[in-house]
């Protein structure tokens, strides 16, 4: 009888923690909300809004895609250098920041056209040079596909390509990913991460969110690899964005060791990514790691410009001695 009654206890307190730790987080998100309202406008995109935020004025307009998991925020410093030379916006896909959630199994398809419905219903003037992170460049290569008279350019900032992204030992690696963040999603839910966040800079040890649900749209970001049709996975023609500048950056350090798997054949996959165009440039980030953007963000905003320069005066993308670029392949 004791024994049942320790266990009736226990399982009240842990029930009475649960509680007190959603509404916790609950308190949390509203007090954030009134804190830190957006600092761009919210768009309506079919029946969500999402959060853009543009800087800058001289065309074509520079559109910043980030990778699964990864705020637009982190993008921000990046973003500000742009706009000294160009229109840049930076935006939440739906569930991160402040952008409505949306419900999960959506295709990498249909985050195509909710970033297509931005741009035309943010009234953001086309055409767009895009700029890539990691699962981003999956996105903007599609958006080029689907809509070549409004693509200018692309700076792929070590994006995967299909010969990488789903091979068997990737698919099952991101599967384990998506059931980590499953459980940091629960920790986040009943507040853990808010009050941990008190104590540590979370951000600084790999946990960008402290929000449930944008672990959530990250969860369904690498949930909508495994979604991309079996037409889709094959490797990319050489050629097929044509004489489009593109400007290929890929890590020069190799990634950590739990994620080690993606290291087989990326640097082949980059190379092939950049024979897409005959107007392409191929440039390793000899002292990053995959986030090249904070490891070296200097070596992204020059791919930026001269990408942005090619397409606004309709010329061919060079290896330019004393620039910042490094380590340098010929032009495709």
């Amino acid at each position: 009888m004791e024994n049942w009654q320790w266990v009736l206890g226990a399982a009240t307190v842990f029930m009475v923690l649960l509680v007190a730790g959603y509404g916790y987080e609950r308190f949390g998100e509203i007090r954030d909300a009134k804190l830190h309202p957006a600092p761009g406008r919210m768009v309506s995109v079919g029946d969500r809004r999402l959060h853009l935020l543009c800087k800058g004025s001289a065309g074509p307009t520079v559109v910043i895609e980030q990778g699964a998991g990864e705020p637009a925020r982190f993008w921000w410093p990046v973003q500000e250098r742009v706009a000294a030379f160009a229109r840049v916006c930076t935006y939440d896909r739906a569930g991160y920041g402040w952008s409505d959630p949306a419900p999960a199994g959506r295709t990498v398809s249909e985050r195509v056209q909710e970033l297509h419905g931005l741009l035309v219903n943010g009234g953001v003037p086309g055409p767009y040079v895009f700029v890539a992170h990691s699962y981003g460049g999956l996105m903007v290569r599609e958006f080029a596909r689907e809509h070549p008279d409004e693509t200018e350019g692309l700076v792929l900032v070590d994006t995967p390509e299909e010969g990488t992204i789903f091979r068997r030992d990737v698919v099952n690696f991101h599967a384990r990913i998506r059931g980590i963040q499953r459980v940091v999603e629960f920790a986040a839910g009943i507040g853990v991460l808010r009050f941990l966040n008190h104590w540590v800079a979370l951000d600084g040890v790999g946990f960008p969110f402290v929000r449930p649900r944008e672990y959530e749209a990250a969860r369904d970001d690498l949930a909508s690899i495994e979604r991309v049709p079996m037409a889709m996975r094959e490797p990319p023609v050489p050629g097929q964005l044509g004489d489009l500048p593109v400007l290929v950056i890929a890590h020069g350090q190799p990634f950590p060791r739990p994620f080690a798997v993606l290291e087989n054949g990326w640097s082949e996959g980059q190379e092939r990514l950049a024979g897409l165009s005959s107007n392409s440039l191929l440039v390793v980030a000899e002292k990053s790691n995959h986030m090249i953007q904070h490891d070296e963000p200097e070596l992204v905003v020059d791919a930026i410009r001269r990408v942005h320069a090619a397409a606004r005066d309709g010329a061919r993308l060079t290896n330019e001695p004393g620039r910042a670029l490094s380590s340098v392949a010929e032009p495709h």
